[in-house]
This record gives structure tokens, C-alpha cells and sequence, in this order.
């Protein structure tokens, strides 16, 4: 099978596996909110975000970079896999004493304090779970991947809907995600005795040293864009009522859902920037161009989409008690438009070796992120938070692209988002004039509309011209025999 063929069909099961995955998450979290109410599922957030971080600070990167060797070397498989495993060992039980400490031991409220201490070892375990998703990832099996990713989140439904009926505490809850995330690891561990056989333990100090050396920008960059997608919800619940964090959560929870799209289509585009970073910068820019036209096609609608459908969308996932969270996501819907490029970036500087100024500004983001959430929240509350989200993602991209052009890889944004912007906003105008205030059947044909509507306007404008089309083609199609396709 073609390197091409591998990346299509890898990119088609984890399309599928995160669409499905992303379905059932979001039916688990509106259960989880409808369950909580406002105040009760912000506290059940700001533990999510808690410990996301915490899963980022384990990882630093270090299941990215055990992909790149093992893809590199795979007949040492064994040797990088077996080191990795009790890397993480060690790594989950530095983590677990300090948090038990504070958790049980610090923290007043027991309840809670159990709760995020659960939720902390239901993380760690996602950590080795990722470890044995980077083993098929390097072999390119992501079959494997996009499956337990969605019995995962069947399990996680089935045990929602069971602790709804018998014990909605957020500390039962937190024991119903560790339960689902064993398994999970469980999966993993089984399918890969099927595939790779039982890979031992190892210890080479020399390579746990070049592990973490090597993965630590890496990590560090993930980490403050991880941070940047979370310290909203960390900064609201010190300086916001608990309501304010409900119902920031509640509208965030769309957003984060639809960020997995340019996230997950930006992965196998990687090794093509990295053969063109080699050569010449005008195929290398020309490449670029034509990737972000394609992701400003499909998130300027998606903007536009979720701005005027925002009190529909938060009405059929949640009570009318957050009602208030549709103005929140009609602000954040803005920043989806700087989501889609900036999940590409981090590929970029990599291909150009730039990963520690690609660090510095993940950072910059982070600190503005966290300065405008600390000058607004007490002003706007939870619409305070959502600016900065904004803010902080559009001067993300004003940065990687003023550093793309001192590198003589210029960026026609503004060029290539305006056509798509007027389609997007044609399309929105004329849904909101015919269906006014639809209920679930008039969505349902409005969102149509808005599509078909949408589609007619950029073909009509001729947004993508005969070289772009030829380009979607070339991304899927097989190559010749001898070129040798990364």
C-alpha cells in the first residue's frame, strides 16, 4: 500500500473514530450538565481542566516523539516502546504523590478534593492509554485508535446514564470516568499483544535522558496551547461565581468539539511539510497557502453557523438554565476561525526546525490570554473570558504569520478568507430572515439551507479555482511506482 493511500485511510478512520467519539462525548457532557446544573457542572469543569493539564505537564511530549522514532527505526520498536512504558511508570508516580498530598490532605472540601484527586488518576491512565495509541500511530494502524477511541466513549455514555439514575454526585461521576478510562487502557493493552506481541520493560538511562531532552519543547509548546484552551476556565473559577464558569463551560464545550476537525486533519499533512521545508520556500509557501485556503473555507461557515444558530444549539443541549451561554458562544464562534490555522502550526515550525520560537509564542498566547481573562472577568464575568479566548487566538496567528513572512513564506490571508467570509455571511443572513425562530424540524432544514446555500455561493464566486480542485485530488489520490512518497 502507498504512503498516500496509508495517510487517506488513516485520516478516513480517525475522521470516522472522532466523529463518532465526538458525538457520544457530547450527548455524555449535555447528560453531565443537564444533571449538574450551572453551578455544580462548572465546579465539574474546572476539574476537567485541571487535570488535562496535569496530563499534558506527564506527557511533554514524549508520545509524539516516541512516534517520530519508532516510524524512523521501526526495527528497534521494541527497545523505544519497552523504555517509554516504564518512563511513564515512573513519570505516574512522581505525579500521584504530590496531588494526593494536596487533595486529600490540603483541600477542605473532602468531596471535592477526592473527586479531582479520582479524576487525577483517571488522566494518568489516559497517559499510558495515549502511549499505546503512539505504538499504532507509528505503524500507521490508527484503525485501532479510531475503534477504542469510540468504545471508549460508549462505555463513559453507559456508565453516565447508569450514575444519573442512582448517585449524580460529581465524586461518584469521577469514579464512573476512572472506571471507562481502565478500560480503555485495558483495550489497548490487549489489542497490542494481539499485534505486537508482550514488549518487556527496558531501562537505558542514556535514552530516557534523550527522551526527555528531545520532547521537551514539544511538550512545553503543547502545554501552554493546552493551557491557553483552559486557563479561561481555571481564572473564572478564583474570580467568578460559580454560574459565571457553568456557563462559560457550557458554550467552550461546542467549541472544543469542533476544534478536533483541524486538529485531526492537520496530522497527516505533516510529512509533506517536511519534505518541502527541505527545498525550495516558494513550494513550501505555495503548499501552505493552498492548505489554509482550504481550512478558511470550511471555518469561516462553521463561524457563521454557530453565530446564528448559538441559543438553537445551546437550547437542544442543555436546560434553559443556560440560556445566557448562547451570547458566550456567539463570541467564541469568532475564534474558530483562528483555531483551524493555528492547529497547523505546530507542524510548520517543526518542518522549518523552528519548535523553541514556535514555544515562545504559545507562551506570549498564553500570558495574553491569561493578562485580558484577569482585566475583563471582573467586568464581563464569563463573556470577559470569552474575549480573551478570542484575542488571544487571533494575535496567536498575527504572530506566526508576521514570523512566516520575515522567513519568506508569505501568507495571503486576508486574499484567501474574503470570499469565503461573504459566502458565509450571505448564507447566514438569508436562514436568519427565512427561519426566524425555528424549533428542532425547522433547524434541521435550516442548517440544510445554510449548507446548500453556502456550497452554491463558493462555487458561484469561484472561490476554488481549477489548480485547487486538482489539489484535493493529489491529497488522496495514489502516486506513481518509484516516487517515493513519505
Amino acid at each position: 500500500m502507498s504512503s498516500n493511500k496509508k495517510i487517506f485511510r488513516n485520516i478516513i478512520a480517525t475522521l470516522l473514530g472522532e466523529g463518532v467519539g465526538a458525538l457520544l462525548n457530547i450527548y455524555v457532557i449535555v447528560l453531565i450538565a443537564r444533571t449538574l446544573g450551572p453551578e455544580s457542572f462548572g465546579d465539574f469543569a474546572f476539574i476537567l481542566a485541571f487535570v488535562g493539564l496535569l496530563q499534558l505537564v506527564t506527557d511533554m511530549g514524549v508520545t509524539n516523539l516516541l512516534v517520530r522514532e519508532i516510524a524512523q527505526k521501526r526495527e528497534q520498536y521494541k527497545y523505544f516502546f519497552g523504555n517509554v512504558r516504564l518512563l511513564a511508570w515512573t513519570v505516574t508516580l512522581v505525579a500521584t504523590a504530590p496531588t494526593a498530598i494536596v487533595c486529600l490532605l490540603i483541600l477542605e472540601d473532602r468531596d471535592f478534593g477526592l473527586s479531582l484527586f479520582i479524576m487525577t488518576v483517571a488522566a494518568l491512565i489516559v497517559f499510558h492509554s495515549v502511549i499505546y495509541g503512539a505504538l499504532f500511530r507509528a505503524f500507521e494502524r490508527m484503525e485501532f485508535n479510531a475503534a477504542i477511541f469510540v468504545i471508549h466513549k460508549v462505555i463513559l455514555l453507559a456508565l453516565t446514564l447508569y450514575w444519573r439514575e442512582h448517585d449524580p454526585s460529581i465524586l461518584a461521576l469521577c469514579g464512573y470516568y476512572l472506571l471507562a478510562n481502565i478500560c480503555q487502557f485495558l483495550l489497548f493493552y490487549a489489542c497490542s499483544l494481539t499485534v505486537f506481541k508482550r514488549i518487556p520493560w527496558r531501562f537505558d538511562p542514556g535514552l530516557w535522558k534523550y527522551v526527555l531532552f528531545e520532547s521537551a519543547p514539544i511538550g512545553l509548546s503543547m502545554m501552554c496551547r493546552r493551557a491557553t484552551l483552559h486557563v479561561d476556565t481555571l481564572i473564572l473559577k478564583a474570580m467568578a461565581a460559580p454560574l459565571a464558569l457553568g456557563l462559560f463551560n457550557a458554550a467552550y464545550r461546542v467549541i472544543q468539539i469542533i476544534e478536533m476537525l483541524p486538529f485531526t486533519l492537520s496530522i497527516p499533512i505533516y510529512p509533506k511539510l517536511a519534505r518541502l521545508a527541505l527545498g525550495d520556500k516558494a513550494d513550501f509557501s505555495r503548499f501552505l497557502n493552498q492548505v489554509l485556503k482550504f481550512y478558511a473555507i470550511l471555518s469561516l461557515p462553521i463561524v457563521a453557523y454557530v453565530f446564528v444558530f448559538a441559543e438553537d444549539i445551546i437550547g437542544l443541549m442543555y436546560t434553559p438554565e443556560f440560556a445566557s451561554s448562547a451570547n458566550i458562544l456567539q463570541a467564541l464562534a469568532v475564534a474558530i476561525f483562528f483555531i483551524f490555522p493555528s492547529s497547523i502550526m505546530i507542524y510548520v515550525y517543526s518542518a522549518m526546525g523552528r519548535q523553541r520560537l514556535f514555544t515562545l509564542i504559545s507562551v506570549a498566547t498564553l500570558a495574553t490570554n491569561a493578562i485580558l481573562d484577569i482585566l475583563l472577568i471582573p467586568h464581563l464575568h464569563a463573556f470577559g473570558a470569552a474575549v480573551g479566548t478570542v484575542t488571544a487566538e487571533a494575535l496567536f496567528i498575527a504572530g506566526s504569520l508576521w514570523f512566516l513572512y520575515r522567513q519568506s513564506v508569505p501568507v495571503q490571508w486576508v486574499r484567501m478568507s474574503y470570499k469565503p467570509l461573504l459566502a458565509s455571511l450571505l448564507a447566514g443572513y438569508a436562514v436568519n430572515a427565512v427561519f426566524a425562530s425555528p424549533g428542532l424540524l425547522q433547524f434541521i432544514l435550516a442548517s440544510l439551507l445554510f449548507a446548500v446555500a453556502y456550497l452554491a455561493l463558493i462555487l458561484v464566486s469561484k472561490t476554488l479555482n481549477q489548480r485547487e480542485l486538482a489539489f484535493l485530488t493529489a491529497l488522496i489520490k495514489r502516486r506513481p511506482a518509484g516516487k517515493g512518497a513519505q
